[in-house]
């Protein structure tokens, strides 16, 4: 059976902690080979546990001594005896209140990086509007873009389009690297990608393959689209699972991005009416159409 990306982000996480802790259990039995630090620390654990049983505060005395043992580690040239974990905010758990901590969340689109085959983003720092044929245009549009990914997504689906070469891709690239950056999971990917794992699905006989092949774009925090419309359209697969993950994600109110050299009349005819609906709604929706020559020929 295959494993989530979930739970290949927390394997990593575990074995993050697991590596911290086994390396302070390591020095800590070199430690002990140290007469000084031997007793230094049991001096030290029994001052602490006595202050604790009696509910104080840790003394000026205690502190010293903790001090000392450290003094005596460097003097060893051993690391610490705690654990030095990765992620000061969780421990290396992956979860902190309850909640997936940033940690592992940066893990998972790490690994939705690399499957989509999007691992290079961009930053709209960086952007040179004087490359676009319409700069006062596509600046306004971009600090309308990433003004969204700071908003709480009461738009829930954004359709971008626009002939090739236009600027679509570099767009949501800068996207979902300001979501990344304020820990959302992103999952980015071309239509014909997401098509395939379509495909599989729909041929698979195992349930929980085709539950994991559709998990990733029905639950993901915030998905990307590329290129829709490129795909090759099968009958009884490709209206219907687009339909799926347009529709789920909008009856769960998760942030949908869609760009594509199709316009929104082209959407209806490409498709079907129950798809283009859903994308053109005005109440949750953004429509915008970026004109200019292909970038790459003017290059």
């Amino acid at each position: 059976m295959k494993t989530t990306i979930l739970e290949r982000a927390q394997k990593i996480i575990d074995q993050r902690r697991y590596t911290a802790e086994n390396t302070a259990i390591n020095n800590k039995v070199k430690a002990y080979e140290d007469p000084i630090f031997k007793e230094r620390y049991q001096k030290y654990t029994q001052r602490m546990i006595e202050e604790s049983r009696l509910g104080q505060d840790e003394s000026e005395a205690t502190k010293a001594l903790k001090a000392l043992c450290e003094k005596r580690l460097v003097e060893l040239g051993i690391g610490s005896i705690e654990p030095q974990f990765y992620c000061k905010k969780c421990g290396d758990l992956g979860i902190k209140n309850g909640r997936y901590c940033s940690c592992i969340k940066a893990e998972i689109n790490k690994i939705l990086r690399k499957e989509s085959g999007f691992d290079k983003l961009c930053d709209f720092n960086e952007v040179n509007f004087k490359v676009f044929d319409n700069p006062e245009y596509m600046e306004k549009l971009y600090d309308k873009m990433k003004k969204w990914c700071h908003s709480k997504f009461e738009k829930n689906l954004i359709f971008i389009s626009g002939g090739t070469g236009v600027g679509k891709t570099y767009l949501i690239k800068c996207m979902a690297n300001e979501l990344i950056n304020n820990d959302h999971v992103v999952n980015l990917v071309s239509s014909f990608s997401m098509h395939q794992d379509f495909v599989k699905s729909f041929a698979s006989r195992d349930l929980d393959e085709k539950s994991l092949l559709l998990d990733k774009y029905l639950s993901c925090e915030i998905l990307f689209i590329d290129d829709l419309g490129t795909e090759m359209r099968l009958p009884n697969v490709t209206l219907n699972y687009l339909y799926q993950v347009i529709n789920e994600r909008k009856m769960k109110r998760l942030p949908t991005v869609i760009t594509s050299n199709l316009d929104l009349y082209d959407i209806k005819d490409y498709y079907d009416e129950r798809i283009s609906s859903r994308i053109i709604d005005t109440a949750s929706s953004i429509c915008v159409c970026i004109k200019g020559k292909d970038l790459r020929l003017k290059k």
